[in-house]
């Protein structure tokens, strides 16, 4: 990351970023004009190939399907002639590839159909197929195509034409085309080129047939999405999927037949693609000359500073540094202006040394006066109970039992120095320590807490386990500091009054003994939480803050840890977690 910053920091990048930017924007504005262009003019190309085969196509069905409309009215001409019939239909009409696969009359009078060839279908079929009730209402000049059936294994379409005498339909003529092998309608299909796809559809949207490419069966296929969304339009439309352009046209001129063509995009923005690719080979050649540039460019801004740096970095002296005016104008001003400013710099570096001095020196004398403040404070807490038992024995309350206790505070006063002086260095946290019998501690806690609430209304309690095993700890530490723990919450309730409450449980699992101070005061913000444990950080007027962080550095050093819960008004939980530990 560091390298990247530093490039991004340099001449060259810059210069660089700008020619960039600057032909980046040059180039794309012309690109984009360019390929607008490019892409309308295809699409323009495209639209005249689409209605140029549309057109010839939809002409060369309409002329084939005329002329076997026109045959079949030749054949209505010479109804009542039967032989003259049977031999035209012979002799030229049933041709499987360029006509009729099969031919019949109806006669309306009779409602008998007549076959003029093997293959047939049901005469119910026909009957069936609208367009062949429509065409007896037709005034004959209509061309009426069925919907495709199945002949004798062959799908095909009949072409109807009613026979009219006296302005009245009186039989119809109909002749089928096979759909799958004649070639009427796949070579009257005719592509603008070989990438292009004609599809002939019915009034259902069913394909008749396509144009006679070379292509596979899978390139021919068009999809029925294709077809439904086609078939939403009313006139010649252009349509657009993900691989294809297509355009649909309503009228093929045959009732309800419909024509669709479908052009690859590939090949339809052919040139689009090409236009691109020489854009882009024309940016990657502008990017590598602008770094050229950049390049050059940069070298000459930073010359006269390479210059500097070089006369700086063959001074030896490591007083003021005093550089000869020698090189370019540009350089010369450089080092007249260094040589000012290095000479303000020492003047004031050693102003700020001096000030530096003066300020560690006060800092070092306020730091042993708070350090005092905090020592003092600390052997305070074991003159309490001694002040109390002195009291209580001149009152003629005292035992032999408080004296004994007011001594061995007398001496934990004494070992707090040498506890102090422990924290400093947590290698030596260690070295007070042993196993301690959980009830003593419990007791002597209890005596320090009941001397401390001693004409306190407060109330408190200490809750512990019946059975405890041994704990491996500095058992004055240990009482130092949940000692202070406690004192701390009697002070918060203090204005409580009565209704203050202090409650002390111990806790110990298989890993941990867990000591736990509540109480219900005046609890502590998230601004005091986050500076709780600070060094001299306080709330008390007589308070030093060394107290939370004496505790903490203990802990440390013996892979405990302390938990702080506090709510402003409604009081403070501090959990205390010290692990079970053999002796080292």
């Amino acid at each position: 990351m560091k390298p990247l910053r530093e490039l991004r920091k340099s001449y060259f990048f810059q210069i660089t970023f700008i020619i960039i930017i600057i032909l980046a924007l040059v180039i794309s504005s012309l690109a984009f004009s360019a390929d607008r262009v490019t892409v309308s003019r295809a699409e323009e190309l495209a639209k005249e190939q689409f209605d140029y085969a549309i057109d010839d196509s939809i002409e060369n069905v309409e002329s084939r399907l005329g002329k076997l409309y026109e045959d079949l009215v030749y054949l209505g001409a010479y109804v009542g002639n039967e032989p003259w019939i049977e031999e035209r239909i012979r002799t030229g009409y049933l041709n499987q590839r360029t006509s009729f696969t099969s031919i019949f009359y109806y006669d309306v009078n009779q409602d008998s159909f007549k076959w003029y060839s093997e293959r047939q279908v049901a005469s119910s079929v026909l009957k069936r197929d609208p367009k062949f009730t429509e065409v007896l209402t037709a005034s004959g000049k209509e061309l009426y195509m069925s919907d495709p059936v199945m002949i004798s294994g062959d799908m095909g379409t009949f072409l109807y034409v009613p026979v009219i005498e006296e302005n009245r339909p009186i039989g119809i003529f109909g002749g089928s085309i096979s759909v799958l092998n004649s070639d009427l309608y796949r070579r009257s299909l005719e592509s603008a080129n070989d990438d292009m796809i004609l599809y002939l559809l019915d009034e259902q949207g069913e394909v008749l047939t396509t144009s006679f490419n070379l292509v596979t069966d899978a390139e021919r296929r068009i999809s029925r999405e294709v077809i439904d969304k086609a078939l939403e339009r009313s006139e010649r439309t252009i349509l657009s999927t993900d691989e294809d352009t297509v355009m649909f046209e309503p009228d093929a001129r045959v009732s309800g037949w419909s024509m669709l063509a479908k052009h690859q995009n590939d090949s339809v923005y052919e040139t689009v693609y090409d236009t691109r690719w020489q854009y882009l080979m024309i940016a990657l050649v502008t990017f590598f000359l602008s770094i050229l540039v950049g390049l050059l460019l940069s070298r000459t801004l930073t010359n006269p500073l390479v210059e500097l740096v070089n006369q700086i970095k063959q001074q030896q002296s490591l007083g003021t540094i005093s550089l000869e005016r020698t090189g370019s104008k540009e350089v010369e001003t450089l080092l007249d202006t260094y040589n000012d400013y290095a000479q303000r710099m020492e003047t004031s570096r050693r102003e700020q040394l001096s000030q530096q001095q003066l300020i560690l020196h006060q800092e070092k004398l306020a730091s042993l006066g708070q350090l005092a403040a905090g020592i003092a404070h600390e052997i305070r807490n074991p003159l309490t109970p001694v002040h109390i038992t002195l009291q209580m024995v001149r009152e003629g309350q005292g035992s032999s039992d408080m004296v004994d206790v007011a001594i061995k505070e007398l001496e934990r006063a004494n070992d707090l120095i040498s506890t102090m002086l422990t924290l400093a260095k947590p290698d030596q946290a260690g070295k007070n320590e042993d196993w301690i019998n959980m009830l003593d501690f419990a007791k002597r806690l209890e005596f320090l807490m009941d001397a401390e609430c001693y004409k306190r209304p407060t109330k408190w309690e200490l809750l512990v386990p019946n059975d405890m095993p041994p704990f491996y700890a500095s058992f004055d530490m240990l009482v130092q500091i949940i000692y202070n723990l406690f004192k701390n919450a009697v002070d918060a309730v203090e204005s409580k009054g009565a209704d203050g409450s202090v409650v002390v449980t111990v806790l110990f699992t298989e890993q941990e003994y867990r000591f736990l101070i509540e109480d219900n005061g005046i609890g502590m913000s998230e601004e005091q939480l986050k500076t709780i444990g600070s060094a001299f950080n306080t709330t008390k007027e007589s308070g030093n803050g060394l107290g939370i962080y004496m505790i903490q550095e203990y802990l440390k050093s013996v892979n405990g840890a302390m938990e702080i819960d506090s709510v402003m008004n409604n009081g403070t939980a501090i959990l205390i977690k010290i692990p079970r530990r053999q002796p080292s």
